[in-house]
């Protein structure tokens, strides 16, 4: 049964994708295509975005190409979506083709995570708007439901918990309809919240429209009781109580940030922008990651690129390739720069079972210190006497055994691009 860190991986793909997904057409044998396609493009994923050593951390050693993960990600996705498939032969479920080809598309584009330090938004549960409104339920409003999603639009599947696996098709409330909480307003009508302000369903504020915050003490406090599209760029200016947008390439920083907000610039993963503070620490201007020939003193340069800080100001280059010049500029990955040559240039990492006296291993290996050759990095479980050892990158002590062993990784994977 494939370990937490695998499914992880491919949620990571499909957030919203596989769970209202995968039932699509009338009978069997569309849904199994159907899935047959997320599963592909989920595998594709990963090895697009993670390197080999974080899938053999998640999966072992199960597959080492994406036309071997298929087969893994196709049988967890039918055992998570039995009861779609189930509504979709049934009839109770019917299917946008239009829809669902998008969706598809839209995740064999779908980026790899943002690079660490680079500031993560909340992730959207309907990131992958292109999905939304593939599965269409049939089931009208008052009438017994078994699926989660086969209920009409505008309604959902309640049960009351003394008959398993069955419920009742039970309308959502609209706008301006009251509610106890967000789960009470429908989700298909976009940015459809409850308001603290006065407990009923709005429509998340755009630029220029009313905001509020909670009050104490003449201060603003979280919760919010009107709230902004944060998901379009827009957060809640204290001052104005108004909409405001998010500082973007060039702009002042947002300084100081209101309650609730955690990025000084557009938190748009895609822009990865950084507050330059200018080295005075105080106020600062957004900035996007440096091109050749940008000053990366307090930035990260674009894909590709590397900092040279051997001047002043450090400044964005062109990483060196293999058997190109590399003291200065360093080395595209996977290569090493290799000091022992004169002058010191890109040089292939050691493969498994080479000697890594004088260079590194390369990824998915590590340099046994006993022997001094590369061997493969180990799996969760495996004994092991330093964290270098291990996949995970994390060697614990297990109390069971009273040995050291790899331990899952805390930080999770980071799958930003191989």
């Amino acid at each position: 049964m494939p370990n937490t860190r695998r499914l992880l991986a491919i949620r990571l793909a499909l957030t919203v994708a596989l769970a209202p997904l995968a039932a699509c057409g009338n009978d069997g044998g569309d849904v199994e295509r159907f899935i047959a396609d997320l599963a592909n493009e989920s595998c594709g994923w990963q090895f697009r975005c993670c390197t080999d050593a974080e899938i053999k951390q998640s999966d072992g050693r199960k597959y080492a190409t994406q036309a071997e993960c298929v087969p893994y990600a196709q049988l967890e996705l039918q055992k998570q979506l039995y009861l779609d498939r189930l509504a979709a032969r049934e009839g109770r479920v019917r299917v946008d083709r239009a829809k669902a080809d998008a969706c598809v598309a839209q995740l064999a584009d779908k980026a790899c995570n943002p690079k660490p330090g680079i500031p993560t938004p909340m992730r959207d549960p309907m990131a992958m708007d292109a999905c939304k409104d593939v599965l269409i339920g049939s089931t009208p409003k008052g009438n017994a439901c078994i699926a989660a999603r086969e209920c009409e639009k505008g309604s959902r599947c309640v049960g009351d918990g003394s008959t398993v696996g069955r419920g009742v098709c039970v309308p959502y409330q609209q706008e301006g309809d009251i509610c106890n909480g967000d789960a009470d307003c429908d989700p298909d009508v976009p940015n459809l919240y409850c308001a603290q302000k006065d407990y009923h369903c709005h429509v998340l504020g755009q630029l220029g429209q009313r905001c509020e915050y909670t009050m104490e003490g003449g201060s603003p406090r979280l919760p919010l009781l009107l709230g902004c599209d944060t998901k379009a760029g827009f957060y809640c200016d204290p001052i104005a109580n108004l909409c405001a947008r998010y500082p973007g390439d060039g702009e002042r920083c947002l300084s100081p940030l209101p309650p609730g907000v955690a990025t000084s610039c557009d938190p748009n993963p895609a822009l990865q922008l950084v507050c330059d503070s200018g080295g005075t620490g105080t106020g600062g201007t957004c900035r996007a990651p440096g091109q050749v020939g940008d000053d990366c003193t307090r930035r990260p340069c674009a894909t590709g690129l590397t900092c040279n800080r051997s001047r002043t100001p450090n400044v964005c280059v062109e990483a060196a390739d293999f058997g190109e010049a590399c003291s200065m500029v360093g080395c595209r990955t996977p290569y090493f720069c290799n000091y022992s040559l004169q002058p010191a240039k890109c040089d292939q990492p050691a493969s498994i079972n080479e000697s890594c006296a004088t260079m590194p291993c390369g990824t998915d290996l590590y340099c046994d210190s006993t022997t001094r050759v590369c061997k493969y990095r180990l799996e969760d479980g495996r004994a092991c006497t330093s964290s270098l050892e291990c996949l995970s990158q994390s060697c614990g002590f297990d109390a069971t055994t009273g040995q050291r062993v790899c331990v899952p990784s805390t930080t999770g994977l980071s799958c930003i691009g191989r």
